[in-house]
């Protein structure tokens, strides 16, 4: 058993049809139940871009910022900042 579920990096590769069932089936499970953290350098509006799938996205989306607390968290990357640095 778990309290937190933390999923990083969502959207940095496309979905298949799968893996978007799959994580829909998550998100559902544990709406209301478990606390679920997700990074991604996606907008929400730009989430179908990965998923493909409108009438999913609509739902994690959905259950995911109900009850939530949204960070937006902005600056150049801390990577791309270093290798500037050499």
């Amino acid at each position: 058993k778990f309290d937190l579920l933390i999923i990083d990096e969502l959207g940095y590769l496309p979905m298949s049809r799968q893996a978007r069932y799959n994580l829909f089936q998550l998100v559902n499970a544990l709406y209301e139940y478990r606390s679920v953290i997700i990074t991604t350098n996606k907008e929400f509006t730009a989430w179908g871009e990965f998923f493909h799938d409108d009438n999913v996205v609509v739902p994690i989306v959905d259950r995911l910022i109900h009850h939530s607390h949204i960070f937006i968290m902005g600056g150049e990357s801390y990577r791309l900042r270093q290798k500037r640095q050499g």
